[in-house]
């Protein structure tokens, strides 16, 4: 190919970044949940413990709804760039005339 060069080993590599990364972030939304678990009981006894607590359920559904979303494009990316390799790959085999 002229002008650029493709290296399916790279797009592999950046792959497996990726699902590093979306297991990372899996870790961190786990760890997360914990911690709101955790600490629910803590919000305090007065009116702004009252409120918060009140607003807590759509907080953590919101937080924990962007994690998942971003959590599912990781994989799309890692998903897509080894497609993308493999269909590098086959561009690159040698065409035989099948003889």
């Amino acid at each position: 190919m002229a002008g650029f060069d493709v290296r399916p080993g790279f797009l592999r590599h950046e792959a497996a970044v990726y699902v590093e990364r979306q297991l990372h972030v899996h870790d961190v939304s786990d760890a997360l949940k914990a911690a709101f678990h955790r600490d629910r009981g803590t919000l305090g006894k007065d009116m702004y413990g009252a409120e918060l607590a009140k607003k807590m359920p759509e907080i953590e559904e919101r937080i924990f709804s962007a994690l998942s979303d971003y959590i599912d494009q990781l994989e799309g990316v890692a998903t897509n760039l080894h497609a993308n390799a493999g269909t590098y790959e086959l561009v690159d085999r040698p065409i035989t005339d099948g003889s």
